[in-house]
């Protein structure tokens, strides 16, 4: 994966140099634009190469502007466009311990900070320009509806990117159509109030170069999208190759995906910039078009179709590289492969574990109490398990739908306690069961209960 990893960055590299080069012609033209908006005559051809030179300047200094932004502030900037905020500490174990155990498994220096979007689609994205200074991102959906052993598998599957560079890429690119979309509107503004000022006075060369502004201005944020789309397709289905190998458990990616498409809700406040980082994407396009999707085999998505990558992960029967590689073969068109043969020199293969959720460790707790954040041991210690829930008994319990209701039920409080813990506000039970949240501003306060009429210290 190393070898891949160099490639990921060259690739990021020239891609990069490539929207630099549509950047610098957008420039040329907002040039061309602004000495026609000021002077009304650009009919001297040396006038408007001067012009296109200041152009190419204002898009330099623009360019470097926001690179400083992004390698300063990059993640946080993305961060904060998905409204994301940070995990505060012990608010949700199970979470807190994927995330410590995907990053040994991967090998990184430290675990990823950790935020949650307050959204009920399930979802989850990556950031971060190297791994030491990166963040995983999850919806309070995706720790509602998954499991941990599904949990495990997108956590994985983002962490993945973190390690092969891919976030990087995203960052810098971001940033790059950020300002190339910015110089656009703001030259298409530009030419319709020129088109109004100066439409008299307009010479047959001032038209003719208006024309290829124009067309430049129009398609300069296209290409731009196209080169950012080019190669995320084939990052996805290598970031699931990567989870797969960190999990041991092909399956709990795959019905994470699977549940993840199969949501109903849509994450409207999503960034139609950096939603090419999430797992699935988060606007909805492929159901919203899902016609044309399969028309042009969802050549300019940032996701590859969400049942093929599940596909994939089905036909795996082994963890490692080589199994993604031979499954992908009997899905792809044409006996296509994710990774080349040099790739996969020396790869061990990797038997498919058996999942969390009958292993020892889910053996000693009871399911809801794990699932709310209670460690293992202290669900052990202080938890009477029930054989009623426990997970081997689960199937054949006659109440198994209440029970999952049940779990569903704490999962989706648990997740929402943590967006109440980022706002700062302080948690407090009553002695008869009733549990409160109190804003900050409550602090040293004393409330009756409403139900037992038992006074409550907000300290």
């Amino acid at each position: 994966m190393w070898r891949q990893i160099a490639i990921n960055k060259r690739n990021s590299c020239l891609l990069i140099v490539l929207m630099l080069l549509v950047l610098l012609l957008l420039g040329a033209a907002f040039g061309i634009l602004s000495c026609y908006y000021v002077f009304g005559d650009i009919n001297d051809i040396q006038y408007a190469i001067r012009s296109a030179e200041y152009g190419i300047f204002f898009a330099c200094v623009v360019w470097f502007i926001l690179f400083i932004i992004a390698l300063c502030n990059g993640k946080n900037a993305i961060l904060a466009l998905n409204h994301a905020c940070k995990l505060p500490k012990h608010a949700h174990l199970v979470l807190e311990n994927v995330v410590e155990e995907m990053s040994i498994a991967a090998g990184m220096p430290k675990p990823p900070e950790i935020y949650v979007i307050d959204t009920p689609m399930p979802n989850a994205f990556a950031t971060g320009l190297t791994p030491d200074k990166s963040a995983v991102a999850v919806t309070t959906g995706l720790l509602t509806e998954l499991n941990r052993d599904e949990l495990q598998g997108v956590i994985a599957h983002e962490i993945a990117h973190i390690v092969n560079r891919d976030t990087m890429y995203m960052i810098f690119a971001g940033i790059m159509i950020g300002a190339i979309v910015l110089m656009s509107e703001y030259g298409m503004r530009m030419m319709r109030g020129a088109g109004r000022t100066r439409r008299r006075s307009a010479g047959k060369g001032d038209v003719i170069l208006l024309v290829v502004c124009l067309v430049l201005m129009i398609l300069a944020p296209i290409l731009a999208q196209i080169l950012y789309f080019s190669i995320s397709q084939k990052r996805e289905y290598l970031a699931d190759a990567c989870a797969v190998q960190f999990t041991r458990y092909p399956s709990g990616l795959a019905t994470a995906l699977a549940k993840i498409n199969a949501s109903l809700f849509v994450f409207r406040d999503a960034d139609k910039i950096t939603s090419a980082m999430y797992i699935v994407h988060p606007l909805d396009y492929e159901k919203q078009y899902k016609n044309m999707y399969s028309m042009f085999g969802s050549l300019f998505s940032t996701h590859p179709p969400t049942e093929k990558r599940i596909a994939v992960l089905e036909k795996m029967t082994g963890a490692d590289f080589n199994s993604y590689n031979e499954a992908f073969k009997k899905v792809a068109s044409f006996g296509q492969t994710i990774l080349k043969k040099e790739d996969l020199y020396g790869v061990k293969p990797l038997a498919i574990e058996k999942p969390a959720a009958k292993n020892d460790y889910m053996k000693t707790a009871s399911a809801v109490g794990t699932i709310v954040g209670t460690s293992a041991l202290a669900a052990a210690a202080n938890t009477k398990i029930s054989e009623s829930k426990s997970p081997e008994n689960i199937e054949n319990s006659e109440h198994k739908e209440q029970i999952e209701n049940d779990i569903k039920k704490e999962r989706k409080r648990a997740a929402e306690d943590i967006i109440w813990k980022a706002k700062d506000y302080i948690f407090k039970e009553c002695q008869c069961g009733t549990k409160f949240k109190f804003p900050e501003e409550y602090k040293g306060q004393t409330i009756k209960c409403p139900h037992c009429k038992h006074d409550i210290e907000v300290v």
